[in-house]
């Protein structure tokens, strides 16, 4: 569905880009490179929100946001799923744990918002 939106929903698709720059980058700001299932996880998930993301500042479709929404909603369920400490007995997953919860969520709110946004957006149309 082609809609038109408001020019600044570009900043929540540039703040996923962002968080998914960061989860590059977090294991070792973070010190959990150990880890490696949360590292190659975090880089996975960090692949399909930075592209989605990228493709929804050129050209918006409700479907990308829906990707980014399932891939928050993993990010949040991985840490247990895939339970990272079973590869590493007595290692601490918290750093990892903690920083997959809070870009999964920030990363679901953005792309929740985004998508009410265009929603508004689409209920502003004049009729013709």
């Amino acid at each position: 569905m082609k809609i038109r939106r408001r020019k600044f929903t570009h900043g929540q698709d540039a703040g996923k880009f962002l968080l998914a720059l960061w989860l590059f980058v977090s294991p070792w700001m973070m010190n959990y490179t150990q880890i490696h299932l949360a590292v190659w996880n975090g880089d996975i998930v960090g692949i399909i929100v930075a592209v989605f993301s990228l493709a929804a500042m050129f050209k918006f479709t409700s479907w990308e946001e829906w990707i980014n929404i399932i891939a928050g909603f993993w990010l949040i369920a991985s840490p247990w799923v895939l339970d990272y400490t079973a590869l590493m007995p007595g290692t601490s997953s918290l750093p990892a744990t903690a920083n997959h919860l809070a870009v999964g969520l920030a990363v679901v709110i953005l792309s929740l918002w985004e998508l009410n946004v265009a929603e508004q957006a689409v209920k502003d149309l004049p009729n013709r």
